[in-house]
């Protein structure tokens, strides 16, 4: 399948409510360019990385159709994400009357610079059309995500879709973050107040009654800063409750005190833990940083497994029954700075996809990292990655 194409599997008319596992940009690319070729009324578009590359240039073009063609069209991108990007990529698309916010300017003379909120970062990666269909993921459209037959870097990724209401709510989150950046809202937006918000967090994320009965897909960060806590707990929550399984990938894994905690004691009371990270990072200091922590996790019975194919960059994590992906990484930055956003959802194909895609990559794309033989790498290897656990923090 071509990356740039607008052919994909997904039937984007079809009634009801439906979340779907896009793997890599192979099947997400194509999908998101088809629904907002198909936009009727409105395109939102959030992103940390949207480059001037053939793929971004593809999103851009068929954006600015959307816009001509009538629909209102928001696309917020991240300053330090995009860094280096030509403007004159959007120049077409505002002038089809697009609106096109930069989140956190880092430049002094910007008007929306200010100092104090440099460190935070937009690291959302979230598509909604005609708030009736929305993507949620790890995927960039950068050039790293376009397959490597078309030039790209076949970066492996996924991005959950959802077809129903849910995806009304993700386009509530992103205009909570577009009018704090002092973009204009549209008229008649629906505003969820703090008690709704409560709400939502103690129902969706499963974090006060894990007894009841969960929404078949939930939201994953409801506001700007709220959004480190309420991913958080949600991990937390469903790994201590977990009883057979427990899968994790993760591209910048490296995990806090409670974190690792919960994975210990998960593992030593039977349930199967396997994470797997990068075996070659696009950012080295973190790949060493999570090294340190192999000896500590596998010694508790967690399987370490290293990804072996290219670059991992995707953020999945499966416990029991219950899946969700989206960008957030169980690292320092993306509890403390970062605003982050995961679909997350119990329905049993969706649970059972992501199953076999993680299954998948186990057997085929990764190699166990084995204890005695890890034990045994030379000293110089074992300072570097303390040295860069130490500072994790910062990275």
């Amino acid at each position: 399948m071509s990356c740039t194409t607008d052919e994909s599997p997904v039937d984007l008319d079809a009634p009801g409510e439906r979340i779907t596992l896009l793997r890599d940009g192979a099947e997400a690319i194509p999908a998101m360019l088809k629904a907002i070729r198909a936009a009727r009324h409105e395109v939102v578009l959030e992103m940390y990385w949207l480059d001037d590359s053939v793929v971004g240039k593809a999103f851009v073009e068929a954006l600015t159709g959307s816009a001509r063609a009538g629909a209102a069209v928001y696309v917020l991108y991240d300053a330090i994400g995009s860094l280096g990007v030509d403007p004159a990529l959007y120049t077409d698309l505002l002038a089809a009357g697009a609106r096109v916010l930069e989140f956190n300017p880092i430049a002094p003379w910007r008007q929306r610079f200010r100092a104090g909120w440099v460190s935070q970062r937009d690291h959302r990666k979230m598509l909604v059309v005609d708030e009736r269909v929305a993507f949620v993921g790890g995927l960039n459209l950068g050039l790293q995500w376009l397959c490597l037959a078309e030039g790209g870097g076949g970066w492996r990724d996924d991005v959950a879709m959802v077809v129903g209401p849910t995806a009304g709510r993700v386009r509530a989150l992103f205009f909570e973050t577009w009018a704090k950046q002092g973009g204009e809202c549209p008229k008649h937006l629906r505003v969820f107040t703090s008690r709704e918000r409560a709400a939502a967090a103690r129902e969706e994320l499963g974090v006060s009654d894990m007894s009841r009965r969960h929404p078949v897909v939930a939201v994953l960060g409801h506001d700007a800063w709220g959004a480190r806590w309420a991913i958080r707990r949600a991990y937390l929550s469903r790994i201590r409750s977990a009883e057979r399984r427990v899968l994790i990938a993760n591209s910048y894994f490296v995990p806090d005190a409670r974190v690792k905690r919960a994975l210990k004691y998960a593992a030593r009371r039977g349930v199967e833990v396997r994470v797997i990270v990068p075996g070659v990072s696009d950012v080295p200091a973190v790949k060493y940083a999570t090294e340190w922590l192999y000896t500590e996790l596998m010694t508790a019975g967690i399987h370490v497994h290293e990804w072996t194919t290219g670059i991992l960059h995707s953020k999945t994590l499966l416990v029991d029954h219950w899946a969700t992906t989206g960008s957030y990484n169980l690292d320092y930055r993306s509890f403390r700075y970062n605003l982050e956003a995961n679909l997350a959802s119990t329905d049993p194909s969706f649970v059972d996809s992501v199953e076999a895609s993680m299954r998948k990559d186990l057997a085929e794309s990764t190699r166990e990292i084995d204890l005695a033989a890890w034990k045994k790498r030379p000293l110089i290897e074992k300072l570097r990655s303390w040295f860069f656990y130490l500072a994790r923090k910062m990275l």
